[in-house]
């Protein structure tokens, strides 16, 4: 194995510099769509769990995944030939005593909900298909919630 080598780096640290440069990724990026759409997720859920039993049950809801899709590209527009796949992963509570609650609906709801929102060229119900894998949380996370 080689050494590790440590050096001090050559220019001002960055709150001593006069401009950083940062990349941002915008709204219609796979990344931010997913992240929005799975705080989106957690945050419905937490709205069901509190109306239904007045707190908030364990999940970890922030896993999620955009496939492309396919689009024939015509000036002006186009037309999709293979809509989006949204994968939703992570875990949740599914079942309160004998209750059950509709994790995936709430998921496929608040994607569609946040699609329609905020990005006005894309159809949710025709350009993406949603592939709900959120599982029930490990027991012993549960019980200490």
């Amino acid at each position: 194995m080689g050494e590790i080598v440590v050096k001090r780096a050559a220019n001002l640290p960055m709150d001593e510099q006069p401009v950083e440069i940062v990349e941002r990724k915008g709204k219609g990026h796979p990344d931010t769509i997913c992240d929005s759409i799975m705080d989106r997720v957690s945050i419905e859920l937490s709205k069901e769990y509190l109306k239904r039993y007045g707190r908030i049950f364990h999940h970890n809801i922030d896993k999620g995944l955009l496939a492309a899709g396919k689009a024939k590209v015509s000036f002006g527009g186009g037309e999709i030939v293979q809509p989006m796949l949204l994968v939703f992963g992570d875990r949740a509570t599914f079942k309160v005593n004998d209750d059950e609650i509709p994790v995936g609906e709430i998921a496929v709801d608040s994607a569609k909900k946040w699609i329609r929102e905020n990005l006005r060229f894309v159809d949710p119900e025709k350009h993406v298909k949603y592939q709900v894998e959120i599982k029930e949380g490990a027991a012993a996370l549960v019980d200490i919630f």
